[in-house]
């Protein structure tokens, strides 16, 4: 029986930790929903050389190289995201 409760504790924390997807299909292409554009606080999942920093729901910002070479993955940075 706690090997049962155990079970269903784990799955319910990965399925707690999940994110819903930002990228929906649509007949016409993709629709990216739930992307707030402008200024925002956000987690920079992906770093592109020599200046964007790319979120987890897509979004892109365009940022000076200073800042660049100084932000680390992963770390949440207020930027203008488009």
């Amino acid at each position: 029986m706690t090997r049962v409760v155990a079970i269903v504790a784990c799955v319910a924390a990965v399925a707690g930790c999940m994110r819903l997807p930002y990228v929906q299909p649509a007949p016409n292409g993709a629709v990216i929903s739930n992307a707030r554009l402008g200024l925002y606080t956000k987690e920079v999942v992906t770093k592109k050389d020599p200046d964007t920093f790319l979120a987890d729901d897509a979004t892109i910002c365009r940022v000076s190289p200073d800042l660049y070479k100084s932000t680390r993955l992963h770390s949440m940075v207020y930027c203008n995201w488009q």
